[in-house]
C-alpha cells in the first residue's frame, strides 16, 4: 500500500512538472509583436471586394505606398528572404538589425542603383565607418542572379535617400 502511494505521488509530481514545462515551452515561441503580411492579387486579376480592403496598408504604410516608397515587391521579398533585416535597420522593411549599418542613414543621395549593386556583391569595397569588414556575406554575387541583385538594389533606392 505504501509503495502504491509512493508511486502515485511520484506520478503526480511528474505530471505537474510536465504540465508546467509544457506551459513554459509553449510560451517560448509566442511574441507580443504583430506581423502584418500583405498579399497582392495574382497577375491579370483585379483585387477587389472586402478581401482587398482587409489587405490594404493603413496609416504610415499607406502613405509610403502612395509616395512610391518601399520599391519593388520582389526586392522587398529578397531583402526579407535572404535575411538582410537580421543585420540592417530599414524602415520600409520594418527591420531593426544592428550588426550592419542602418540603411535609412548610411545610404545617401549620392548612392545610386549601380553603386548599391556593387555594395551587395562586393561588400568589403566600401565599408561604412564604425563597422568591420568581412561581416556581410561575400557570396551574394554567386547566390543571387544579376536580376535579383538589381531588384534588391532598386528596392533599397526606393526605400532610402539613395537615388536611381
Amino acid at each position: 500500500m505504501k509503495r502504491n502511494l509512493l508511486e502515485a505521488s511520484a506520478f503526480i509530481v511528474v505530471a505537474v512538472i510536465a504540465f508546467a514545462a509544457g506551459l513554459l515551452v509553449g510560451d517560448l515561441g509566442s511574441s507580443p509583436e504583430k506581423e502584418t503580411v500583405y498579399v497582392s492579387a495574382p497577375a491579370g486579376e483585379e483585387a477587389g471586394g472586402a478581401e482587398a480592403a482587409e489587405e490594404a496598408p493603413e496609416g504610415e504604410e499607406a502613405e509610403e505606398a502612395a509616395e512610391g516608397g518601399g520599391g519593388s515587391e520582389g526586392g522587398a521579398q529578397l531583402f526579407t528572404g535572404i535575411g538582410c533585416g537580421g543585420c540592417h535597420t530599414l524602415s520600409a522593411a520594418g527591420s531593426t538589425g544592428t550588426t550592419g549599418p542602418d540603411l535609412n542613414e548610411s545610404l545617401a543621395p549620392d548612392d545610386d542603383t549601380a553603386g548599391i549593386e556593387e555594395m551587395i556583391v562586393h561588400p568589403n569595397e566600401e565599408v561604412v565607418e564604425g563597422y568591420p569588414p568581412n561581416v556581410m556575406p561575400q557570396t551574394y554575387g554567386q547566390s543571387l542572379s544579376k536580376a535579383e541583385v538589381s531588384e534588391l538594389a532598386e528596392y533599397l533606392v526606393a526605400s532610402t535617400k539613395a537615388k536611381p
